[in-house]
């Protein structure tokens, strides 16, 4: 369910928190559109208690749970993810409501640049390992666990394979897929029983999800898919072609030196144990990531052209349209040649 924001019913609810009398309605300011799941509307020009504040406001529900559980799950992503320093903390809570049916968490604001690649890539790598070091608790719950990621994979893109004549017209682009799938079926065969330790994981780490302050440190914002599981699938995520170039605020261009060095800085950030143990599946784990994306990118395809096509000229509307031909540009030939030279081409890529 999609519902559009208005300010007023927002600003009934924020009334019912003792925390921010004062606050008029002309105070709120929405803030533009960059994503296609939340709205976010700052608390005024002002600090509360010395920090600037957003609602996050979900759009949608997912199929498979409530609002209120939706919301919970998200607070939680917040408050696992708070203590590495390098993502918003969580100030409150709006319940779901006949006003705000899918509620709002109330989050630091974080101000901010896009990322420029490659300089900022470093921070991006430091922010994982800010992640990754937290320790994990014995109960990991509500948050996802994925014990043997690689079997999970897997399953997700044979899953989501389905979907890949709606997206990818060329047939050698489709053999590429088939090819790879293949590997991916054989790889888990294999290795997909494997329990590998794992850490609190962001999991939609592209670097359109960062945003890098003034002193530098890269905050990642988009919380709610965070669970635990294999780092290696944060880190390929951060840096394939595929997600470089994904999001349009994002600039420059990443090449195969800009990765080697995103993975050294990131090794001597973590522990020395947690390194050694990543070191074997490194390589791995991009080959796999690339396949869920794309995988990812058929499917949201299928699901949306139709009504996207109808769709009218607004900001939305552009955004996404915009996803769509971006979507387009993944299934092209040419782009998945190109990503899998880092273990099909002449010169693959290095990360021992």
């Amino acid at each position: 369910m999609t519902t559009d924001l208005d300010l007023r019913n927002l600003h009934a609810e924020l009334m019912k928190l003792n925390t921010y009398h004062g606050l008029a309605l002309e105070d709120l300011i929405k803030l533009p559109e960059r994503g296609l799941t939340h709205d976010h509307v700052l608390l005024g020009d002002r600090t509360w208690q010395g920090r600037r504040l957003v609602a996050r406001v979900p759009r949608l529900t997912r199929r498979d749970t409530t609002p209120d559980e939706a919301l919970a799950l998200q607070a939680e992503c917040f408050r696992r993810a708070a203590p590495s320093r390098h993502t918003p903390a969580l100030h409150g809570q709006l319940e779901p409501s006949p006003r705000l049916p899918n509620g709002a968490l109330i989050v630091d604001a974080v101000e901010g640049k896009a990322p420029q690649l490659p300089r900022d890539l470093s921070q991006i790598a430091e922010t994982l390992a800010s992640v990754h070091r937290l320790p994990v608790p014995e109960h990991m719950s509500p948050l996802a666990r994925l014990v043997r990621p690689i079997e999970a994979l897997v399953s997700l893109i044979e899953a989501q394979a389905e979907f890949i004549p709606a997206l990818v017209e060329d047939r050698g682009a489709r053999t590429i897929l088939e090819e790879e799938r293949k590997w991916a079926r054989d790889f888990a065969a294999e290795h997909g029983k494997t329990p590998l330790p794992p850490t609190l994981v962001l999991t939609d780490t592209h670097p359109g999800n960062y945003v890098v302050q003034k002193d530098g440190r890269a905050i990642f914002v988009d919380m709610e898919k965070t669970q635990y599981g294999n780092p290696a699938i944060d880190l390929a995520h951060a840096s394939l072609h595929t997600s470089v170039t994904w999001d349009p605020e994002v600039t420059g261009e990443v090449g195969r030196d800009d990765v080697v060095d995103f993975y050294d800085t990131y090794r001597t950030a973590v522990p020395p144990s947690l390194a050694r143990a990543l070191e074997p599946w490194l390589l791995p784990f991009r080959r796999l990531t690339w396949l869920r994306t794309t995988t990812w990118g058929c499917r949201w395809y299928a699901e949306n052209v139709a009504p996207v096509s109808k769709g009218g000229d607004g900001q939305r509307d552009r955004m996404l349209k915009g996803v769509l031909e971006r979507l387009r540009r993944m299934a092209r030939r040419e782009t998945m040649e190109r990503v899998r030279g880092e273990w099909r081409g002449p010169d693959p890529l290095v990360l021992d």
